[in-house]
């Protein structure tokens, strides 16, 4: 059983191909993406797909100062028929959310994008430990028989509410409520209609998708095997300290949804190079040997 989970990232080293390999490989292979994320209002959204490739939903991660209280992970279960149900999350829930898309067959390549993703937005968040209790079926951006939902819905600009909310920890979340609930005030729906197309098209890969969306792309990342360093406690458990190295290859493109602006950088070409350092740390209790890989991770990755 595991007690207690700490992880840290350290990037060590950014830069484009031809920098890193040298004028001797000045014309680097075309890349070919194994993974997407895409910024849409406030947040990252990553992509999640299966073995089969296809798109079992986006994990929502905010780009935007969040508190406790508020929303702070969001899933976008793509459903068929171009439907979509979502879900509040706790950021402390991404392990278990993990094990249960493991069962539903989610590939290799979108655990380890996903599991970088939250690498970087925890070296800059605080109080990811902490359960604010924010979790649940998601209707028109608020937890399902929200009160204030209809409210919201029925404002010309529901901004002003939504930021006003977010400030004293109620449960929306911010950067993504207002895309979610604008003009669905008494409507049968789960969520605005434009931003439902909008999901729809980026699960088609068929981006651009017309708006202010940024795309980001991944090639095949480069991973060390684990170092795996043990401390056998007084207390009976045992410190089990990981660390490996992740290059990753990525390019983007489209526009920030802050202000429109071009957002390219990189490309399958000449992509940015990133290297990154990647520490996870766990206290476990009734096993004697630490496993060979941290949780959340799949076995001999």
């Amino acid at each position: 059983m595991v007690l207690k989970k700490v992880r840290t990232l350290c990037i060590v080293g950014a830069s484009m191909v031809v920098a890193l390999l040298g004028p001797q490989q000045g014309k680097a292979q075309e890349l070919e993406p194994v993974a997407s994320a895409h910024m849409v209002g406030g947040w990252l959204l990553v992509e999640v797909k299966d073995t089969a490739d296809a798109v079992m939903g986006f994990w929502g991660i905010p780009r935007v100062e969040v508190e406790v209280g508020n929303i702070r992970r969001l899933w976008f279960e793509a459903l068929p028929g171009d439907e979509w149900n979502v879900w509040a999350f706790e950021p402390i829930a991404i392990y278990a959310k993990l094990d249960e898309l493991a069962l539903a067959g989610i590939s290799r390549e979108s655990v380890d994008f996903l599991l970088y993703q939250e690498h970087i937005a925890a070296d800059s968040a605080v109080d990811l430990e902490i359960d604010g209790g924010a979790e649940g079926l998601i209707l028109k951006g608020f937890i399902a028989n929200d009160p204030l939902v209809d409210a919201a819905g029925a404002l010309e600009d529901p901004n002003p509410m939504i930021d006003l909310l977010a400030g004293i920890g109620y449960p929306i979340a911010p950067g993504m409520t207002d895309l979610l609930v604008d003009g669905t005030a008494g409507a049968n729906v789960g969520m605005n209609s434009a931003t439902k197309e909008l999901l729809n098209c980026l699960r088609s890969s068929a981006m651009p998708c017309g708006g202010c969306e940024c795309y980001a792309q991944e090639g095949p990342i480069d991973i060390s095997p684990w170092t795996i360093y043990q401390t056998n406690m007084p207390d009976g458990r045992i410190r089990c300290e990981y660390t490996r190295t992740e290059t990753h290859f990525y390019w983007q493109w489209g526009f920030y949804p802050d202000d429109c602006l071009v957002c390219d950088e990189g490309s399958p070409e000449d992509p940015v190079i990133i290297v990154v350092v990647i520490e996870e740390t766990e206290y476990w209790l009734d096993i004697e040997t630490c496993p060979n890989q941290p949780l959340g991770y799949f076995p001999g990755e």
